[in-house]
């Protein structure tokens, strides 16, 4: 049994740092054209047009207009692929700083196929505004919006960013949709917002370079992406005292704010001051731990007082936005509202005092690298979370490196980051009843 232990280690060592270097190789093509391609085990392949593009790229009388644009692209490629007897999974993810379209291409189809029909659209944009999918996209953000769980998070964004685009939840204002015309596309493709970036990942049976170099070969090259020019470095570069620009959260003392609602439900939302990821890195990864310690969904400290020992709430949520210069933490639980003067009795005490011990900060450690692990065993899943790490041109941040600098940080500067930023919050209580 233990030769066999140690043969695993040794083996998944070996394994993790070929991985590591297929991954560099793929990293260096990337710095130089914007373009991300490599292989991983499985049988499908992830296709991925990446926009580095967030609310704060839009006017705010056109708030909304990134994803009635995107839509239409994607839906366009959609309809290409059918034509041309590609039947792909396409997909959208508007986010808060940059829109996703991820093409998912069966192990067996031909990829060159596939990127030919998707070229013959990134390369030829046109649009017809269509009213009666304009009606439709904003009836369908007006219903995301309705949703109980965004409509609490909209109430918080509204108190905290009410002068930054940030007001409004990732699919911006539907009231703008209906007033959009074919002037507004026009301007919102030749400001030079479109570029993208490439980030495919392969299965075992194509070759990396031959799709590199196809697609760096076939698309338009000034449509590449090989920086992070946009609005975002604004905020620390001589911006930060135009209040539309500005987002940072820098609490200092307790603050409550209370909402009445009509719901059988109740909710808390504890807002806190979180450190930026590229100018305090270590911090960073102290929160991803601290964030798995509280808020794990099955493990966390918050889900075994109030779910398993108590059976008072309903959920744990937590959010932690990867921003560039300035970000917040966030922890959100519903429960049923006759519970929320016990809830919020023990979630103080929680918070107060969390119990960092040793033992339970290398638990969660490990809980993190294995949850950065299981990312692997997807090709989709790895996909997503190399987004980031695109968009801000870090590799630091990708799964390939993420565990290494975690299981480095050390348990008294994770409990000293904790002082640091949880000694103070606001609290949104949003009260059913």
């Amino acid at each position: 049994m233990r030769f066999f232990l140690i043969f695993f280690l040794v083996f998944f060592s070996f394994s993790f740092s070929y991985e590591l270097r297929k991954f560099d190789r793929s990293w260096d093509r990337f710095l130089s054209s914007g373009v991300f391609v490599m292989k991983n085990t499985g049988y499908i392949n992830s296709l991925n047009i990446i926009y580095p593009l967030g609310l704060a790229d839009e006017k705010t009388n056109k708030s909304g207009i990134r994803y009635v644009f995107f839509y239409l692209l994607c839906r366009g490629i959609k309809d290409k692929l059918n034509n041309d007897q590609l039947f792909c999974d396409v997909k959208l993810n508007v986010s808060n700083d940059y829109v996703q379209i991820k093409i998912t291409v069966p192990y067996n189809y031909n990829l060159f196929h596939v990127l030919d029909s998707v070229r013959s659209v990134l390369n030829n944009l046109v649009y017809n505004i269509d009213k009666n999918v304009l009606n439709v996209l904003a009836k369908d953000v007006n219903n995301y919006y309705s949703h109980s769980l965004n409509s609490i998070l909209w109430y918080f964004r509204q108190n905290i960013f009410s002068s930054h685009p940030y007001f409004f939840l990732s699919y911006g204002n539907p009231k703008n949709f209906l007033h959009f015309v074919d002037k507004d596309f026009d301007d919102f493709f030749t400001d030079k917002k479109t570029n993208y970036y490439f980030l495919v990942i392969l299965d075992e049976s194509k070759e990396e370079v031959d799709v590199y170099n196809y697609i760096v070969s076939n698309f338009r090259k000034d449509n590449f992406r090989k920086d992070r020019s946009y609005k975002d470095f604004y905020w620390g570069s001589g911006f930060s005292d135009d209040k539309y620009y500005y987002r940072k959260v820098d609490i200092l003392k307790n603050r409550t704010f209370s909402f009445p609602i009509v719901s059988e439900s109740s909710y808390f939302l504890y807002l806190f001051t979180a450190p930026q990821f590229d100018r305090n890195f270590d911090e960073y990864l102290a929160m991803l731990v601290i964030d798995n310690f509280l808020a794990d969904d099955l493990d966390g400290v918050v889900w075994k007082e109030l779910r398993e020992k108590k059976g008072l709430i309903y959920s744990v949520y937590s959010d932690y936005p990867l921003l560039k210069y300035t970000s917040y933490y966030v922890i959100f639980t519903s429960c049923y509202y006759k519970n929320q003067g016990e809830v919020r009795k023990i979630m103080n005490k929680i918070i107060d005092n969390p119990d960092l011990t040793d033992e339970g900060i290398i638990y969660s450690k490990q809980k993190l690298i294995d949850k950065i692990k299981l990312m692997f065993m997807s090709t989709d899943i790895l996909a997503d979370n190399l987004v980031y790490s695109i968009i801000y041109r870090d590799k630091k941040i990708s799964p390939f490196y993420l565990s290494t600098y975690i299981s480095v940080i050390n348990s008294n500067y994770i409990r000293d980051v904790y002082k640091k930023y949880f000694s103070n919050y606001y609290l949104f209580i949003f009260e059913g009843g």
